[in-house]
């Protein structure tokens, strides 16, 4: 891999990681389009530990805040929140793991991906009465929005956009939708992490610096990324992104048809 290659592709993920577009979705199109071969392992992992790394940083003060009140009721049930809406998503990647990887070499499932991430975000435009905040959430609204990162395994669904519309459509206000769809983020990237070092073994010639290229523009672009999606999803136009989607959805259909 070729440090141009490195950069590009470091942006690609940080930016697509946070933005309601689908991180995966994309790759596979990259993949499809331009020739792009599947990145090698060490850079994989160091991209996702440099989006990671990103959404330690930008949520930093409120990690803190959980950090120095493990004792305090309010935050103990707000992480008992963060692992039920997590258990979806690890339960589905084990049973479905093997079906998962099939939907990765099929355009048409990326294309038909793209298109449901377009009607949920089109389904944020009906989500009103947005009153509930991270204390008043309740277990049924974090296995809800936990289902919907479960979906977002599919390359297409996007998960960022997938469980914030979740959150919406539990009457979550957005400021709130947007935080605890990144708490449920951290565990499921560092999950994904060491399942992905468990079953692959990086090679000694691994690429040091391509790696530290990809983990840098990565969380770079990925911080940017966040700011964007904050202040696009307080402004009340989160659906815009369906926009994208829905035309880059039918643009795969097209070209198969």
């Amino acid at each position: 891999m070729s440090i141009f290659q490195a950069i590009i592709l470091g942006i690609l993920q940080g930016l697509t990681e946070f933005l309601p577009v689908s991180s995966s979705g994309h790759l596979v199109l990259a993949q499809k389009f331009f020739g792009l071969e599947t990145p090698p392992i060490f850079f994989d992992v160091m991209v996702h530990v440099g989006t990671l790394f990103a959404i330690v940083v930008y949520l930093r003060k409120d990690l803190m805040k959980i950090i120095l009140g493990l004792k305090n009721k309010e935050i103990q049930k707000l992480l008992a929140l963060v692992i039920v809406g997590t258990l979806p998503v690890v339960i589905v990647g084990f049973l479905l793991l093997d079906f998962i990887e099939e939907i990765f070499n099929s355009f048409l499932a990326v294309g038909i991906s793209f298109l449901i991430t377009a009607a949920i975000l089109t389904g944020t435009v009906f989500a009103k009465k947005l009153e509930k905040n991270l204390e008043k959430m309740s277990w049924l609204d974090s296995i809800f929005i936990g289902l919907f990162q479960a979906l977002a395994i599919l390359p297409g669904v996007s998960r960022s956009g997938s469980t914030i519309s979740a959150g919406l459509f539990r009457k979550i206000d957005r400021e709130s939708a947007f935080k605890f769809s990144f708490f449920l983020a951290i565990p499921a990237i560092f999950g994904a992490l060491i399942l992905q070092l468990i079953q692959d073994k990086i090679p000694l010639d691994c690429g040091f610096s391509v790696g530290f290229l990809g983990f840098v523009f990565s969380a770079i672009f990925g911080l940017l990324a966040l700011k964007i999606l904050e202040r696009v999803l307080i402004r009340g136009k989160f659906f815009f992104f369906a926009i994208y989607c829905f035309v880059l959805g039918m643009a795969v259909l097209l070209f198969l048809a």
